[in-house]
């Protein structure tokens, strides 16, 4: 099964809201916007940081902001740099916890599906996803 998280969920928002403002933001008021509390949307942007995908500045006047332009950033490298390795769980042979595996049809065409949300996920990039008025 292709699942997101809500870890997910909330870092496109933060990325959003960072090419969305183009200036340094804190987090806080996004957090209060988004009803979830300061420390864990702070968990999710360190990931994002990690990726090089944003960057802090600290102090009174501090936050995060892009560390590039949002048409250089593809949605794919934002969901890399929050789950890690996108799976599929019928295909990791570690875990084979469906109880249809071994006549699953699906087992070998979701490699072939995952490659294709990548490619298309590596071609939109945050500033598409911001023309789309979100």
């Amino acid at each position: 099964m292709f699942q997101l998280n809500a870890k997910t969920d909330y870092g496109l928002l933060i990325m959003l809201e960072l090419a969305k403002s183009n200036t340094i933001t804190p987090l806080s008021p996004l957090a209060k916007r988004l009803h979830v509390s300061s420390p864990y949307l702070s968990q999710v942007a360190n990931s994002l940081a990690k990726a090089d995908l944003i960057k802090s500045k600290e102090g009174a006047t501090g936050g995060y902001y892009l560390s590039r332009p949002a048409k250089d950033i593809s949605v794919w490298s934002i969901l890399e740099a929050l789950t890690g390795e996108v799976k599929v769980r019928c295909t990791d042979t570690g875990h084979k916890t469906c109880p249809n595996f071994r006549a699953c049809g699906l087992k070998s065409a979701w490699p072939l599906l995952l490659e294709d949300i990548k490619a298309s996920l590596a071609h939109r990039t945050l500033a598409d996803l911001l023309d789309k008025k979100l």
